[in-house]
């Protein structure tokens, strides 16, 4: 992990990550959330990540063994985390009682997982229960904006909107105002807040899902998403899709919110 702010990587590098072993949709996003990671953290020890998943994202982000923990649910993809090398020890829970005393945790990353809780109020105290005095929750989370400029929802409406909360689990699209409230609550001071899914990157991305879906294909039948990663710098038009991602948005416009909070 690159720890100077002034000599992070481009966006179109970890656009080009991505897109390696990832399908387009998904590459579009997380390689924004990638960037803002990289461009903003200053890593304190010890590190959990909360909702690690399969690790992938980590392992573009972070150095090898940078994450002292990787936490998440016994049924999600934890068990792939281990071939990331990212992690130091990975631990699965219950979805709410994060399993480390009060104050002993220096830094807490997590990326795009609070939409997806069902007991929103519960993690957020629990993570800043496990949070040192002015330790560090740097997290990425949904918005309502998101669903309000989808693609589809142009076209059909609060049935598209409906059946997408519900395809990809998101349980809490607040708006920015809320998620700064609900910060807050928990105890946290917001040292610092971003906007980075302008209305147009919101509409692309979801027309990216249906274009993705030979990765689809590719995953189903060989277990790969990009058969040959080499040539993805060819096929895209890098230039163009980052562009879009660059597009300055005010947080309260923006689909997705990256926010650095303080534990007080």
């Amino acid at each position: 992990m690159n720890m100077d702010i002034n000599n992070h990587r481009s966006l179109i590098f970890y656009f080009e990550q991505y897109l390696r072993q990832r399908p387009l949709f998904l590459s579009l996003i997380r390689s924004k959330e990638a960037y803002l990671f990289d461009r903003f953290l200053k890593l304190e020890k010890p590190i959990l990540d909360l909702g690690c998943g399969d690790g992938f994202f980590a392992k573009v982000v972070f150095d090898a063994k940078t994450v002292d923990v990787g936490l998440d649910l016994s049924e999600s993809r934890i068990t792939e985390a281990k071939k990331s090398g990212v992690y130091k020890k990975l631990i699965t829970y219950n979805g709410k009682t994060i399993p480390f005393e009060k104050n002993s945790l220096a830094t807490v990353v997590s990326n795009c997982v609070l939409e997806h809780i069902l007991d929103l109020k519960t993690v957020l105290s629990e993570i800043h229960r496990v949070l040192k005095p002015k330790g560090i929750f740097y997290t990425t989370v949904m918005t309502e904006e998101w669903e309000q400029n989808l693609f589809g929802s142009l076209i059909l409406g609060n049935w598209y909107k409906k059946w997408m909360r519900k395809k990809q689990v998101h349980l809490n699209l607040l708006s920015s105002q809320e998620w700064d409230l609900a910060f807050k609550k928990a105890g946290f001071t917001i040292v610092r807040r971003v906007g980075y899914l302008s209305p147009t990157a919101c509409k692309l991305i979801d027309i990216c899902h249906y274009l993705s879906f030979p990765s689809l294909i590719t995953y189903k039948l060989f277990g790969k998403w990009v058969l040959f990663p080499d040539s993805v710098k060819y096929f895209y038009p890098i230039n163009y899709l980052t562009s879009i991602l660059n597009q300055k948005v005010s947080p309260n416009h923006s689909g997705a919110l990256f926010y650095i909070l303080m534990s007080t």
